[in-house]
């Protein structure tokens, strides 16, 4: 009988061990939350498309980021520099239109300045050879530090052609069944669309993730793969991500501000590790990261549900991300 089953049940592979854990995890938090705000008791359902709509209109900027981020893991490289490049675009979105600027002109060099520091921290890795963990913090700083240079003081962004896109909505639905798709979701899910193109369907996504594969390169150039060139592109990417995400911010919040996406680079790190990605590098999934903002989303939601200080969900997270750091670690440990 054990032969039989041998024979005709297909064995799991180990690289989406990860991802479904990923799915039970969000499984999971959906039946807690159903079970406790939902038909459980008396209620109108926790799960909807309401709730998902919410996710992502409050998570769009940090689903862009992850999309980011996963290109820079799967190489095996970290990015540190994302959250204080939202900061700094978010300030020199809001100096710019109180400077006359028009929106296009606005959003084009905010995403640029995500390139440009992208291109930065690219730079450092790939021709000076400095780790990614060094490159990235030193751009960080640096972001900051520019940022406390445009002002040092909350900026509001009135400008109406800004206000009116931030309000922009498709509404479907009516009543408590109500649910929204916006600007931001639509942007969100068009990076998600052209991340998961170029990571499985081009030439550089199939070199994003030899570089992943733990021999500093070898087979990608015995494979005629141009490393060095994917290795700052990847980077690059990550930066421009961060730049979008700042705009993405500065529509949600509608301002900027110096001490804005302080840890949001750990945040995009801990979604794209939750969704399945190897921090070694190699294994990983763009969908697999959306599906980690999800959980890191709705976490949030269940603690503001439950009445919990805010740094209840650090604490949630942190036990997530734990227990798939171990499981990355059992996986990686089979791989060798």
């Amino acid at each position: 009988m054990s032969t039989l089953t041998r024979m005709h049940l297909p064995r799991i592979d180990r690289r989406f061990l990860p991802v479904l854990g990923t799915l039970a995890t969000l499984a999971i938090i959906l039946i807690i939350g159903e079970m406790r705000y939902g038909i459980g008791d008396g209620r109108r359902a926790f799960i909807s498309m309401k709730l998902f709509s919410n996710l992502l209109i409050d998570n769009s900027y940090l689903l862009v980021l992850a999309v980011g981020m996963t290109f820079v893991i799967l190489t095996g490289g970290i990015d540190l520099s994302v959250g204080a490049v939202v900061a700094l675009v978010g300030l020199v979105t809001a100096k710019l239109f109180l400077a006359g600027a028009s929106l296009p002109v606005v959003i084009i060099v905010g995403v640029l300045i995500g390139t440009a520091c992208g291109l930065l921290v690219g730079t450092l890795v790939q021709v000076f050879d400095i780790q990614p963990f060094i490159a990235s913090l030193a751009v960080m700083f640096l972001a900051r530090g520019l940022a406390n240079v445009v002002s040092v003081q909350s900026l509001p962004i009135d400008d109406p052609s800004f206000a009116a896109l931030a309000a922009w909505s498709l509404k479907f639905g009516e009543g408590k069944g109500l649910w929204r798709i916006n600007a931001s979701m639509i942007v969100a899910f068009a990076v998600l669309l052209i991340g998961f193109m170029i990571l499985h369907y081009t030439r550089l996504g199939r070199t994003v993730y030899g570089l992943g594969a733990g021999d500093q390169g070898q087979a990608v150039r015995l494979m005629g793969l141009n490393e060095g060139r994917t290795r700052m592109i990847v980077y690059v990417i990550s930066g421009t991500c961060a730049g979008i995400a700042g705009i993405l911010f500065a529509l949600y919040t509608k301002s900027g501000f110096n001490l804005t996406g302080i840890g949001m680079e750990l945040d995009a790190i801990a979604s794209v590790v939750i969704g399945g990605t190897l921090l070694a590098g190699g294994y990983g999934f763009i969908l697999g990261s959306a599906v980690g903002v999800l959980v890191y989303g709705l976490i949030q939601v269940l603690i503001a549900r439950e009445g919990l200080d805010s740094w209840w969900t650090k604490v949630f997270i942190g036990l997530v991300l734990l227990g798939f750091v171990v499981l990355q670690r059992v996986i990686a440990v089979k791989r060798e």
